[in-house]
């Protein structure tokens, strides 16, 4: 599968090259500037700026500057790469692959102009305006084809004096080439580590087969076997990681997804490692574009998903860890948390993928960003709903399963808490949703952050009842209170309190010490029963309203 994604991303990377290329030339193959290349600058220059202008303000500086910086690359100096570069033209190379192919373009340049010729500085121009210079250009056989190569220097759209595109682009070809001749006498060779391997290899493996050398071919045969291998190797290291976590009950996952979901982390790997690869392989600068860009593509596809995953390992071991919690608000946050990070690694794997192929992601961004005061206008509410839940999961004003009442009469058990809404569960089982946005200004009346329920009645007596009987009453009572362990000991309120037409009124106020609804309506239910047993071994009657109607009989008038 992933030698089938690669090939894709390989064919899509080739004909995006080549679509640019061609973008870039007009009727008749003229090449066409762009007016930003033409127009010229009216800034002032920075003192970088105005370094680089006079060490490429002639060819010959330039060529000065090239073999200078190389010389101290030949010495061991690999920070002299940056100058050599900066005399090549590589304005026809996508940006994130210049340093890589200047590197490897000033290599094969100086190479090729060491086994041609030693450098006479004096036989170069010193021209600031003029025509392009060339130092060589000729026809070079490899192979079976003849290929136009050059080596010249031209004045560049920036105004600096650098190695034109073209020599950029035949370079290879033309140190191919040359590359069996040794270097002219009184010149140092250029060689690292690369040239030392090549010259162990056979002769054979320099010879070109379907359109590689055999030697790359071999290269290519060799960097998909170590793919695979740490394909398999990263798949296993972290499915043990992840097992591990399982057994530890640190993280709950089913034993068939354990392995499944390292398959983002695997070809991470395998395209990783191709794109570091293929730079060793030493091919012409357009193969080696397609090449990197195929696999830039790809790692950034990758990266994204093994991204996603890393926000689902994350997840399921919080959501492990907040079931041991009595918070229930870490239910809510977790899945809340898990929601906003994956819509965030998705945008910017949007943006990190458009940069792999070569979209212009500065006017994205600002594109993004004028459009994104429209969204922002147009979804007010939403966005609003959204801060709001965030406010809500901060102050935390309830748990999930509190029962809450809420201004304008709206109360019932907190069921959930979303990005835009709250649900309630009302008495009559009907479910309230209530947008975030309103719920964070309402005043909250919290039932269940009750750490007791207060339990308070009436008890209406018959006036007939002695006072001696109404106080052992009442004594009684407070005694079932301090019986009772669910009940708080501390100061009952058993006293009389009312007389009313009809009755001999006993207040009765005590606290059940639980904040679980169900268990206060079975202590309640005790308390009632116990009263109501009291009630009878006492003699006590309760009153009921009742009237009393008197009829008077009139006698019947007779005449």
């Amino acid at each position: 599968m992933f030698i089938r994604l690669f090939l894709a991303a390989f064919c899509l990377s080739f004909y995006l090259h080549n679509a640019e290329v061609n973008a870039q030339i007009g009727p008749g193959g003229f090449a066409i500037e762009s007016k930003t290349e033409i127009k010229k600058e009216t800034k002032e220059l920075s003192r970088e700026e105005l370094d680089l202008h006079e060490r490429l303000k002639n060819p010959q500086e330039t060529m000065k500057s090239f073999i200078q910086s190389m010389d101290k690359v030949k010495n061991g100096d690999n920070g002299a790469f940056a100058a050599a570069i900066e005399t090549l033209d590589l304005s026809q190379i996508d940006s994130p692959l210049r340093t890589l192919t200047g590197k490897i373009t000033a290599e094969r340049l100086i190479n090729t102009i060491d086994r041609i010729a030693k450098i006479n500085y004096s036989h170069i121009p010193t021209y600031a305006d003029g025509p392009k210079w060339f130092f060589r250009k000729q026809t070079v056989t490899v192979g079976s084809d003849v290929h136009d190569v050059e080596i010249a220097i031209r004045k560049a759209a920036d105004g600096n004096w650098k190695f034109s595109p073209e020599t950029v682009e035949s370079i290879e070809n033309f140190y191919t080439a040359v590359s069996h001749q040794k270097v002219v006498h009184g010149v140092s060779e250029y060689r690292n580590w690369k040239t030392s391997f090549k010259e162990k290899m056979p002769a054979w493996t320099a010879e070109e087969f379907l359109m590689f050398k055999k030697g790359q071919w071999l290269g290519l045969i060799a960097i998909l076997i170590l793919s695979v291998t740490l394909f398999g190797v990263v798949r296993s290291v972290i499915t043990a990681v992840i097992r591990f976590k399982v057994r530890n009950r640190s993280m709950e996952m089913n034993s068939d997804d354990q392995y499944a979901s390292t398959q983002a982390f695997g070809y991470l790997a395998f395209s990783l490692t191709w794109l570091i690869g293929v730079r060793f392989l030493e091919f012409d600068v357009d193969m080696l574009e397609s090449f990197v860009r195929a696999s830039y593509i790809l790692t950034a596809f990758f990266f994204v998903w093994s991204a996603l995953r890393i926000v689902d390992y994350v997840s399921l071991h919080f959501e492990k860890r907040a079931e041991s919690t009595h918070n229930k608000f870490d239910d809510v946050l977790i899945p809340m948390l898990k929601k906003t990070s994956k819509v965030v690694v998705v945008a910017f794997g949007i943006l990190l993928i458009a940069h792999s192929l070569t979209f212009d992601i500065a006017s994205i961004v600002a594109g993004l960003g004028i459009g994104g005061v429209a969204v922002a206008l147009a979804a007010k509410d939403t966005i609003s709903n959204f801060f709001g839940s965030v406010t809500v999961i901060i102050d935390r004003p309830f748990q999930i399963g509190d029962y809450v009442i809420l201004d304008k009469g709206i109360e019932g058990s907190v069921e959930e808490v979303g990005f835009r809404s709250t649900r309630l569960r009302t008495p009559i089982k009907s479910v309230v949703t209530i947008p975030n946005s309103v719920l964070a200004n309402m005043a909250i009346d919290n039932y269940g952050l009750r750490s007791m329920r207060r339990f308070n009645t009436t008890l209406q007596l018959e006036y007939n009842t002695p006072v001696e009987k109404l106080q052992e009453f009442c004594d009684r009572l407070r005694y079932e209170i301090q019986l009772n362990p669910m009940l708080l000991k501390d100061e009952p309120l058993v006293t009389i309190n009312e007389l009313t037409p009809t009755s001999v009124n006993i207040a009765v106020t005590t606290f059940i010490t639980t904040s679980d609804y169900k268990i206060e309506m079975e202590e309640k239910h005790k308390f009632i029963k116990r009263i109501l047993e009291v009630a009878n071994e006492t003699g006590m009657k309760f009153a009921f309203p009742m009237r009393k109607i008197f009829m008077e009989q009139v006698g019947a008038v007779t005449e």
